[in-house]
């Protein structure tokens, strides 16, 4: 039976590219599919198939990652500020086109604001580790501590706001903590940190990647020279010295280095470039990363999912904690290396490079992964959890 299905974004590429397999698929599947996103993103969500529910997000424009630890502490007061908005905005639309069941990212907490009074399930989507009752990776990499004061000026104003939204039998840290009924994680349940402590409210389908020519374009090599994909991520910011050093360590050899600068540093300052360099302000990766041998990367999840389920080992280079908690799992794995960001020289770069590109066990362990990855169809198992969902929800109203 086909059904209305909203997804709740957070608007950032690394929360909105891991469902956009999941929207096609449901898409294919018959059911009516709208996803609230900003400007930006609207025609990723269209490609997919589905139907943009636009908004002004609190973040600008398009959400990029501050680096900076002041930034970073007052991101949680930002979210919370982006949920509300994001309710107020939308709700007029989602009122006249009820849905049947709600996937929200998990720092959209607006899904949860709008779905619970209206006894709408939800479903709750990790790009990134989920938590359980044993995990959670503010616990073991803690990014604000609670007595920062834009942590407890947060908790204050969502202390007052959950009684108004019918979760007022919920402190904070239990709307932070408590797991939903239902979640799908995108990633495997090998690589994530004490994956065996989950228990079958989580599905975890892997990353879900789709076909984003559409609006990302397509890329593809002159030749068959070894590829080496370096980049920060679009949301890079504060270290434009680093693609000078990646020039320096990378230039000049017999491998093709694919330079990605985002939009935060004009490829033009580099000035010449050795013949073997190519610089972009953005590449559509999944074709590059078909075709590579290393990927040297910021490690964000979507990227490390990325570069396993294509089988390229990595050189992560992580920028914040949640990049440096995948740095070490892709080493503790042996997936590939953790090079500090303080440690990076053009010559510590060369090395890293040479040594896992030389690795021979590194590459079969990744091999190995990847073929895990690629036996399981993501967006199928999400799509079925989904519809598992959406038959209870008639079972119980029958």
């Amino acid at each position: 039976m086909a059904s209305h299905i909203a997804f709740f974004n957070f608007p950032a590429y690394g929360h909105l590219n891991p469902t956009l397999g999941v929207v096609e698929e449901l898409v294919r599947r018959g059911h009516r599919v709208t996803c609230t996103v900003t400007d930006h993103f609207a025609p990723a969500v269209a490609a997919a198939g589905a139907e943009p529910v636009p908004y002004e997000s609190v973040f600008g424009a398009y959400y990029t990652s501050p680096f900076t630890q002041e930034a970073l502490s007052g991101e949680g007061l930002r979210t919370l500020r982006e949920a509300t908005s994001l309710v107020e905005q939308v709700t007029p639309f989602y009122e006249q086109h009820r849905p049947d069941v709600v996937l929200h990212d998990f720092m959209a907490w607006g899904a949860r604001f709008f779905a619970t009074p209206r006894d709408i399930p939800v479903i709750r989507l990790f790009p990134t580790y989920a938590a359980n009752e044993q995990f959670s990776i503010q616990a073991k990499f803690p990014v604000a501590e609670l007595t920062d004061p834009k942590m407890m000026e947060m908790i204050g104003e969502l202390e007052q706001i959950l009684p108004t939204v019918g979760l007022g039998d919920l402190s904070p840290m239990e709307f932070f903590t408590q797991p939903e009924r239902n979640a799908i994680v995108f990633l495997p349940r090998a690589f994530h940190y004490d994956g065996d402590t989950f228990d079958d409210r989580f599905t975890f389908a892997g990353p879900c990647l789709g076909d984003r020519s559409a609006f990302q374009g397509t890329w593809r090599p002159v030749d068959d020279t070894p590829t080496v994909l370096v980049s920060l991520g679009t949301a890079a910011t504060g270290w434009p010295e680093f693609f000078v050093t990646a020039v320096q360590g990378l230039g000049g050899t017999d491998r093709r280095i694919v330079l990605v600068t985002g939009d935060h540093v004009d490829p033009a300052t580099l000035g010449a470039v050795p013949a073997n360099v190519e610089v972009h302000r953005s590449v559509p990766q999944l074709d590059v990363l078909a075709h590579a041998t290393l990927f040297v990367t910021h490690g964000g999840m979507n990227s490390t999912m990325e570069s396993l389920y294509h089988g390229v080992p990595m050189v992560v280079i992580p920028q914040m904690n949640e990049q440096r908690a995948n740095a070490l799992r892709v080493a503790e794995l042996g997936l590939g290396v953790h090079l500090d960001r303080a440690e990076v020289t053009a010559e510590s770069l060369a090395k890293a490079v040479d040594t896992v590109a030389g690795d021979q066990q590194t590459t079969a362990r990744v091999a190995d992964f990847s073929a895990a990855m690629r036996a399981v169809d993501g967006p199928a198992v999400a799509a079925d959890t989904v519809e598992r969902v959406l038959a209870q929800q008639r079972g119980a109203a029958a």
